[in-house]
């Protein structure tokens, strides 16, 4: 990686880990907006929180390798598991920039201010996207072979676990992403089971 490369990378993943570590603490402080409204620790019954705090955490590691590697005057490749790392929170945070987008916003009557008001946008879009374009097009490692998209899915897998116990078995949860409506929540389960693959294999070709 140049040094260029690394600089900009460096200030996107800064960017993201501040933004998500500000938003996590503003619903400690004041709770959540939009489709969000949730105060303290009960925020972290949503994906959009998980996965950017995943994904914030990737960007940290990636500050201070970047931060080591600028020192050192540039050049090297990221380390496999580091690379994987943060590819693995940007396919969670790419699942939630495009199923606001595809999925939350025409069932809630495109209401952009919902989605997008405030913290929300930094959550919903503006974090993922510097996420996507910072391991797409300014990080570089070994070439990952087609089987690492796999990885991509293992957040979605885990929340989906989750949901299902939370909401349909214990119902504890409501049924806030609306997955089981009219009982179909196996179809839902598969669709984003096929949309979170279809992020992950587009984010490994663009990046090849």
């Amino acid at each position: 990686m140049t040094s260029t490369r690394l600089w900009i990378s460096l200030l996107l993943n800064a960017f993201v880990f501040l933004s998500v570590l500000l938003c996590v603490r503003a619903f400690f402080v004041r709770g959540g907006k939009g489709n969000m409204q949730a105060v303290g620790t009960h925020a972290l019954i949503f994906f959009t929180v998980q996965s950017n705090l995943l994904c914030a955490l990737s960007c940290l590691a990636l500050c201070v390798w970047e931060g080591i590697a600028l020192a050192r005057g540039g050049g090297a490749l990221l380390p496999r598991w580091l690379d994987l790392f943060k590819f693995t929170g940007t396919c969670a945070v790419g699942l939630t920039f495009f199923t606001v987008i595809f999925y939350l916003l025409p069932i809630t009557h495109f209401d952009f201010h919902m989605m997008y008001d405030g913290r929300n946008l930094l959550l919903h879009g503006l974090c993922p996207l510097a996420a996507m374009v910072s391991w797409t097009f300014l990080e570089q490692g070994q070439p990952l072979a087609f089987g690492w998209v796999l990885l991509g899915l293992v957040p979605t897998a885990l929340y989906g676990l989750l949901y299902f116990h939370m909401v349909l078995r214990l119902q504890r949860w409501k049924d806030f992403y609306r997955f089981n409506e009219g009982g179909k929540w196996p179809v839902s389960f598969a669709a984003m089971g096929v949309f979170t693959f279809a992020i992950s294999a587009a984010l490994w070709a663009l990046r090849g």
